[in-house]
């Protein structure tokens, strides 16, 4: 019964991601951004329009995470970005969460949302992308997707600098990350 609940649960977790699908060239294994930058207005998780021209964007290195509390992968990283947020957010990194999840229904959704912040003591800015069926209309930009997690770098003149799958937290992926947000952020 349990084997049947895993494989039910996975079949669903596929169908959801084969719903953020779009056809892709076969030489096209990761996601892209159309043109320099990353255009978004998405509500935060108290219904307030965050728009990435607002201010608390403008000079800072922006790490995007897009992913959905249903994504195990996704989850697996906030530890990871929770301590990236405190470390550097005095030298200018902003974490941004960009989340999808299945509910449709908006009040559902951002109170799960919300909940799960709180469970998992998420100290950097989560915003509500919308049901995973929004996706392509929120962030249009976004091409070549397989999945989640996506992770997007934008440096401080903000332009992005790297869009690609996230796979799940493993030291060598941490490592990296920090090594690259370090560089932009010109952090010793």
């Amino acid at each position: 019964m349990k084997v049947m609940i895993r494989i039910s649960r996975q079949l669903v977790a596929v169908a959801v991601i084969a719903s953020l699908v779009r056809v892709a060239s076969p030489e096209a294994r990761e996601p892209s951004v159309k043109g320099d930058s990353l255009v978004f207005a998405l509500h935060d998780l108290e219904g307030n329009v965050v728009a990435s021209s607002d201010e608390r964007f403008k000079g800072k290195v922006v790490f995007v995470t897009i992913w959905g509390t249903w994504c195990s992968p996704c989850i697996s990283e906030v530890p990871t970005f929770i301590d990236l947020h405190d470390r550097y957010v005095e030298d200018g990194l902003v974490i941004l969460a960009i989340a999808f999840e299945r509910e449709k229904a908006v009040d559902v959704r951002r109170e799960g949302l919300r909940r799960f912040s709180r469970e998992h003591e998420i100290n950097y800015l989560v915003l509500d992308g919308g049901a995973t069926s929004d996706f392509s209309t929120a962030l249009p930009m976004i091409e070549h997707v397989k999945g989640l997690p996506i992770e997007i770098i934008i440096d401080r003149a903000g332009v992005v600098v790297e869009s690609r799958n996230g796979y799940g937290y493993k030291k060598k992926w941490a490592r990296k990350l920090e090594k690259e947000l370090k560089k932009l952020l010109a952090v010793h």
